[in-house]
């Protein structure tokens, strides 16, 4: 069989499988059919990213510029997130996701977006922003968010890196803000964190990654946080870490990374600080040994509570227990769901955009 007498069925059912932009591209060109094909293949794609994916309604690719903007604007109608050049991002009108790593502002050119993705932001390119949800930038500082807030007042997550110094955050309330993921970096032992004070002016954050390289952080210990559910993060001594903890008494998931000087008995102390915790993971806290799984086991049996433990001893646990939650690095990931897809990952690996189910 010649391969134009294959059925136009089954044709389709093998561009389904096509991922790949390039590819995509050369077979468009083969002949009228195939053009008539992948333009029917290329309605179901909704994100054009740079790193592979195997979604039907992904397509990645390894550079824009060889790429002919004729192909993307006949081909891609239904684009929601895209990453390339002005021309093509203008023409999007369903638009919603943007992630830029370049110097030229594309996000300035698009007055629907939700999502945003950038290395740094100037904030008179954020006139027109007034819809973005989702904000992921590499380098930012508490200082900028003042500035920028009042242009973002429907923000729901905000991912930042912060390089030291860097000052208290004094500007609006985030109201609507609730997922945090902070990264705070510092060469000088006189710089301090200033995250936890922010945290206080979002009243509806859920969840918070936090990843300090910092000597210390700053607090405001007598208020509470009562929305605050999830958190992984935060390094310091017991005792300020104590202090913070109890800051918010209705954490019910808790991940300690590199806090390395946290010990059984302040496993004791912390299961009884956290009342409604069901969820507790220091598998990095090398101190933390079976003897602390112990008492958790016990003191769930004495209180009649359920508290999922996990260290050194039972980290290989983690896969098994949450399949659906993966460590792997992925660019988008579909769901608003923090504990699926940001609990358990490193800052590093953190999606740009947690794409809401109903897009």
């Amino acid at each position: 069989m010649l391969i134009n007498e294959i059925p136009d069925d089954c044709l389709l059912a093998i561009f389904d499988y096509m991922v790949n932009l390039d590819h995509l591209i050369n077979c468009y060109k083969v002949c009228v059919k195939w053009s008539n094909l992948i333009t029917k293949r290329t309605k179901k794609v909704k994100y054009l990213i740079d790193h592979r994916n195997d979604s039907s309604d992904v397509f990645y690719y390894l550079g824009f510029y060889w790429i002919d903007s004729f192909y993307l604007s006949k081909l891609f109608t239904n684009l929601k997130v895209a990453k390339h050049a002005i021309e093509f991002v203008r023409k999007q009108e369903s638009l919603k996701g943007l992630i830029n790593r370049f110097d030229e502002p594309i996000e300035k050119y698009c007055d629907k977006l939700e999502m945003l993705s950038v290395n740094t932001i100037n904030p008179n390119n954020l006139r027109n922003s007034s819809r973005i949800k989702q904000l992921d930038i590499w380098s930012y500082s508490l200082k900028a968010l003042e500035r920028d807030a009042h242009y973002l007042p429907n923000l729901e997550r905000l991912k930042m890196q912060i390089k030291g110094p860097d000052y208290f955050y004094d500007g609006p309330i985030l109201k609507k803000l609730k997922i945090l993921e902070l990264s705070f970096f510092t060469s000088s032992p006189h710089y301090f964190f200033n995250g936890f004070l922010l945290m206080e002016l979002c009243p509806n954050l859920q969840s918070a990654h936090i990843f300090i390289r910092a000597d210390t952080w700053l607090l405001n210990e007598p208020s509470k946080h009562e929305c605050l559910m999830d958190m992984r993060g935060a390094n310091d001594t017991w005792n300020k870490l104590k202090r913070l903890l109890m800051k918010f008494p209705n954490l019910k998931h808790l991940s300690l990374r590199d806090t390395w000087n946290i010990k059984d008995e302040h496993i004791e102390q912390l299961v009884h600080i956290l009342p409604n915790l069901v969820l507790l993971d220091v598998n990095a806290c090398d101190k933390v040994t079976q003897r602390a799984a112990d008492y958790v086991q016990d003191y769930c049996k004495r209180y009649g509570r359920s508290i999922k433990f996990y260290y050194g001893g039972n980290r290989n646990e983690i896969d098994s227990d949450w399949p659906q939650s993966s460590r792997k690095s992925k660019v988008i990931n579909r769901g608003f769901d923090f504990m699926k897809h940001c609990f358990f990952r490193d800052h590093i690996f953190l999606p740009r955009f947690l794409i809401p189910i109903h897009y």
